[in-house]
């Protein structure tokens, strides 16, 4: 009886200190992960879920590898970049057409079909991805907006921590 009640406390704390870990990484989280969401913006817009990531060293290492990421990188380098992925919840008919506003100026994008980034109907469930490129760079440290697909827009103003990293 006793060694039955040993190991149930031990069990009990071994369980408890798992779950005490678990809390912490979930409350400390993943840096990259938390790096990611300085740089990405979500919208919904008629049946699309759509998620923005500024290119940037930082982001390019965690989204993409080997000859894609150095392609990508050549890219953000001329100009600003953004990777978009997201899903449709609905059929639907996907715009392409893009553009970046900031201080009363338009950039158009141009996208780079990576999945299914096409304009044309898009049934319910499709992943979409690429990337979206504007002709130039634009001052991210002043807030910017992107519009386009189906009425979406996202807007970003990037928090003081995240200026500091594009320092970096």
């Amino acid at each position: 009886m006793k060694k039955f009640l040993l190991v149930v406390t031990l069990c009990a704390l071994l369980g408890s200190f798992a779950m005490s870990q678990s809390q912490n990484h979930a409350t400390n989280g993943d840096p990259s992960a938390a790096m990611m969401k300085e740089f990405t913006r979500t919208t919904k817009a008629d049946g699309l879920v759509l998620n923005f990531a500024l290119l940037n060293n930082k982001t390019v290492d965690f989204l993409f590898q080997g000859t894609s990421k150095s392609a990508v990188l050549a890219k953000t380098d001329g100009a600003t970049v953004f990777y978009i992925w997201g899903i449709s919840e609905k059929d639907t008919t996907l715009d392409t057409q893009f553009e970046v506003e900031q201080d009363g100026k338009t950039y158009a994008g141009e996208t780079v079909n990576l999945k299914n980034l096409q304009a044309g109907p898009l049934a319910k469930g499709t992943r979409i991805s690429g990337l979206i490129q504007l002709n130039q760079k634009i001052n991210v440290a002043q807030p910017f907006t992107i519009k386009g697909a189906n009425h979406s827009s996202a807007e970003f103003k990037l928090s003081q921590s995240a200026i500091k990293q594009l320092e970096k």
